[in-house]
């Protein structure tokens, strides 16, 4: 249920009024940031999400519908783009060591706690249709959490290779990496 305050606000927003906007804006943002930033696990990733949200809401305010409380509505904007940003940063090979430091071990707590949840089970079907060294090496990295330069002692291959078929493997799962991810928020 939106606040009388919010659908003001609202109203006001979709006339065009700039100073209901920043009132929206001021209000809602430090939820939003924090909302974004424990999904990313980076200010500035979690900055340009926010943001993003904020100029799509201005630009589509007349023919915007909002269904519930407004600070709903951006929630799930923010999470439906954060999924957007996941899904991209787990696209850049100049990101895995950001993707192997912060978001791996969230998922392994993720999996951890959730177990036999459905979006798990499709991971796990999609990690079998990996070839067996790429499988190896995400395991490795997932399960017993090692670092690309250990993974590579341990297989005696460079590190490179690691590299570059961790990678592969991200990019074969990354949506359904990007959708556990969002389960977090559910999870705590």
């Amino acid at each position: 249920m939106q606040s009388s305050e919010d659908t003001a606000l609202l109203s006001l927003i979709r006339a065009g009024d700039q100073k209901a906007f920043e009132t929206c804006f001021n209000r809602h943002w430090p939820a939003l940031y924090a909302f974004a930033m424990k999904i990313l696990a980076s200010a500035d990733d979690a900055k340009d999400v926010v943001q993003t949200v904020y100029i799509s809401l201005w630009s589509r305010r007349e023919r915007m519908q909002v269904r519930g409380s407004l600070e709903s509505y951006l929630m799930q904007a923010v999470r439906f783009q954060s999924l957007k940003k996941l899904q991209e940063i787990m696209n850049r090979p100049e990101e895995l060591d950001r993707v192997q430091e912060y978001i791996l071990p969230v998922l392994n707590n993720i999996w951890e706690k959730m177990g036999e949840a459905d979006i798990f089970r499709e991971i796990d079907e999609q990690l079998t249709t990996l070839p067996e060294k790429t499988r190896t090496i995400f395991l490795l990295s997932r399960r017993q959490q090692l670092s690309i330069p250990e993974i590579a002692q341990r297989l005696n291959l460079s590190e490179k290779t690691v590299r570059n078929q961790l990678h592969l493997a991200l990019k074969a799962l990354r949506h359904h990496i990007a959708v556990a991810m969002l389960l977090a928020d559910i999870l705590s």
